[in-house]
């Protein structure tokens, strides 16, 4: 294969790799696996940071990850691109739980941080455990020096979220993901970009891009994207971009998809 007719493939994880079971289906995997034995190219493409995709290195063989919604860039296992957030921004986010009455979970490309004694919200707790099964929960004192990408803030009827979009909004874009929770991301960069990025980098025509999504923060990358497969329980935004619905994980969605496009 000519290596200007290779295609790149693009993969949101919950919902899309791994469905309501967390598992990567076989027949994801079978697929994926054949289509890089192919010459096709794969990668993860998530907001979460590269610190809680780790794991997925030894789940699933890939070609690479897009983490922190498009502020890193990881080639077979080589970083080329990276977005830190500047040490004076980091310690204003540090002081700024209590002020905000929010809980703040700041995320890098090494681990995640929390307070130890955060702002009483549940469904931090649970996160940080997930976090934690990982591994990616970080040892560092909340209150230290320490390098990160973006943050998530998890918020109830007490916080001033308006305070938070005050300071911060100017440098972050401040996405609302329902369930008071929102993902903060510096300025410019998205799933979107970072795909372009890689495209240019591994020399990628932009027609040989396929996209895998279900939620609202992989909008990003269907904007760019003109082929943008949907799974079958996905948001609504999406279908303004969406070429192609396929089925659910559970239902072999992927690798019906790879094969309605011929990729398999």
């Amino acid at each position: 294969m000519r290596a200007e007719d290779r295609i790149a493939m693009f993969f949101d994880i919950d919902g899309t790799l791994i469905g309501d079971d967390h598992t990567i289906p076989d027949s994801a995997r079978q697929a994926i696996e054949e289509a890089r034995r192919l010459g096709h190219l794969a990668f993860i493409n998530s907001g979460r940071c590269y610190s809680m995709l780790r794991t997925f290195e030894s789940q699933i063989e890939m070609d690479g990850m897009l983490a922190g919604c498009g502020t890193e860039i990881v080639i077979d296992g080589k970083r080329t691109f990276y977005k830190a957030v500047s040490h004076e921004t980091t310690r204003r986010l540090i002081e700024a739980d209590y002020k905000y009455k929010a809980a703040f979970v700041l995320e890098g490309s090494d681990s995640v941080h929390y307070r130890e004694n955060p702002v009483g919200l549940p469904d931090v707790e649970r996160v940080r455990k997930m976090t934690a099964d990982i591994g990616a929960v970080s040892s560092e004192p909340y209150e230290g020096e320490y390098e990160i990408s973006k943050f998530c803030i998890q918020t109830d009827e007490n916080s001033d979220i308006e305070g938070i979009k005050a300071e911060f909004g100017e440098e972050f874009d401040i996405v609302y993901r329902g369930h008071g929770f929102y993902e903060c991301v510096p300025r410019g960069f998205t799933k979107g970009t970072a795909l372009l990025l890689l495209l240019e980098e591994c020399n990628i025509r932009p027609e040989n891009a396929y996209v895998f999504g279900d939620s609202s923060n992989d909008l990003a990358m269907f904007e760019v994207c003109r082929n943008a497969i949907s799974m079958k329980q996905h948001d609504k935004v999406l279908d303004p971009y969406t070429t192609y619905v396929t089925d659910t994980p559970e239902n072999d969605g992927i690798m019906k998809a790879m094969k309605h496009f011929s990729i398999i």
